[in-house]
């Protein structure tokens, strides 16, 4: 029997294309990539990124991209067996105001919510590639400031933390992955690629 692997997160997981605002395919994007290695043993891989997507902060403008609003019913919706969750580089923006305390917090509501849902889902909590400094130049560069680099770097400790807590598998894509030197904080091809072979080889190794 097929078990179901949801992806849960930001433009990262939906495979926002840096240079024209466009989307990967499947090909390039890790959750596509993941997908194809997963098949074989039987993981259908469920994708669930959305760009601007937050932990539970809600904009002054855009709706529908609160995590922690969004996640009950997609659970509702998949009854996935694992739960991948990559968030957090939104919540870094000026708007926010939020310390990276602030954030963990954020991602344990998400967690927590995973947990009520069904405690048998296991947990993969992925800690995004660090904001590069060339957001500071880019058109993103209304969102985020100086302050949001070293947040950004400080999100590796806590959700590992986090992770240990809840006995989650932690993975930082930071130690795989650089942002995109274009606007900061996006994969590029080969970031997507490195993500998802080191995702496959850490579900191999802790899930199969």
């Amino acid at each position: 029997m097929s078990k179901k692997l949801l992806c849960f997160g930001d433009s990262n997981t939906y495979g926002y294309r840096y240079y024209d605002r466009g989307r990967f395919d499947s090909d390039t994007r890790w959750t596509g990539i993941l997908s194809k290695l997963l098949m074989p043993y039987g993981i259908n891989v469920i994708e669930s990124g959305l760009n601007s997507r937050t932990t539970v902060f809600d904009y002054a403008e855009k709706i529908d991209k609160n995590g922690s609003k969004a996640l009950p019913n997609i659970l509702k919706e998949t009854c996935p067996d694992y739960a991948l969750i990559m968030l957090g580089t939104n919540d870094c923006k000026t708007e926010f105001h939020a310390t990276a305390d602030m954030i963990t917090e954020g991602l344990d509501v998400i967690v927590k919510q995973v947990k009520r849902f069904d405690s048998r889902i296991k947990i993969i909590l992925v800690c995004p590639a660090f904001i590069d400094k060339t957001v500071l130049s880019h058109n993103f560069s209304d969102s985020f400031d100086e302050s949001s680099i070293p947040k950004s770097v400080m999100l590796e400790n806590s959700i590992r933390s986090l992770a240990d807590e809840n006995e989650c598998i932690f993975l930082s894509a930071a130690d795989i992955a650089d942002t995109s030197h274009t606007d900061g904080i996006h994969l590029d091809e080969k970031g997507h690629a490195a993500l998802a072979d080191s995702l496959f080889e850490c579900i191999s190794k802790k899930l199969l």
